[in-house]
């Protein structure tokens, strides 16, 4: 998992800036961090290199499991923008064999604005809520889709298979540490039940070769991202 991950780059003259931001960053990740959120077992030793734990969501297939994430800044940051790998396999229509979430903000839609608590949110949003107009594994979102048990049932067994080590935090003397509530808003597992009603509710929906998307279904992450935007402005 993760194989691809970014070299090494020599030092840039806005290396110190980016340096700046992602210490604050941290600092702020360490003080109050994302819901299903915590540091990762060592300390901190490369601003531009962190790990993070990511605690699978109640109410989703991932419930119990531990997810570890490598998080690689680039030298430019915040101008462009980390690199985030699951470092275990995900069972996940947003999620490629190499650990890669695929969200639209990496590419066209990033903005210096966003910062690494936002991101990590933004993943456990997805965890919650995949989106299937944009997925890496079409199989995958099409039994999300039409088959939702079957999914359900498989995700969960990857948990147990590939997530289910214990892992401690590395917790710096001041930092936050506590149980993380279910903080970010869950609408139930989008079950064959819900999609059939949203799809008989709708009326229309872009359909091709591509999954199809229900206009009328718009996902977490966008209803989040539309927030973190509309905050930051």
């Amino acid at each position: 998992m993760g194989s691809e991950l970014p070299t090494a780059a020599p030092p840039q003259p806005k290396t110190a800036v980016a340096r700046r931001r992602i210490g604050r960053e941290l600092w702020q990740f360490w003080l109050d961090p994302p819901p299903y959120c915590r540091p990762g077992p060592s300390p901190v030793t490369d601003h531009f290199h962190w790990e993070v734990v990511i605690d699978g969501p109640a109410a989703t297939p991932y419930a119990g499991g531990v997810f570890p994430v490598d998080v690689w800044f680039p030298y430019d940051y915040p101008f462009r923008p980390p690199k985030l790998f699951f470092k275990t396999k995900v069972y996940h229509p947003n999620i490629d064999g190499k650990g890669r979430m695929a969200l639209d903000i990496f590419q066209d839609n990033w903005s210096p604005a966003f910062t690494i608590n936002k991101l990590l949110l933004g993943f456990v949003s997805v965890l919650f809520d995949p989106l299937l107009d944009h997925p890496t594994n079409r199989c995958i979102a099409k039994q999300y889709k039409h088959e939702y048990e079957v999914y359900e049932e498989k995700a969960r067994a990857w948990t147990q298979k590939h997530s289910s080590t214990p892992i401690v935090s590395h917790y710096p003397p001041y930092a936050v540490i506590g149980s993380t509530p279910p903080a970010v808003p869950h609408f139930p597992a989008a079950t064959a039940a819900r999609r059939k009603a949203a799809a008989s509710s709708a009326s229309g929906s872009v359909s091709s070769s591509r999954i199809p998307l229900l206009m009328k279904d718009e996902s977490l992450w966008r209803r989040t991202m539309r927030f973190f935007q509309g905050w930051s402005s």
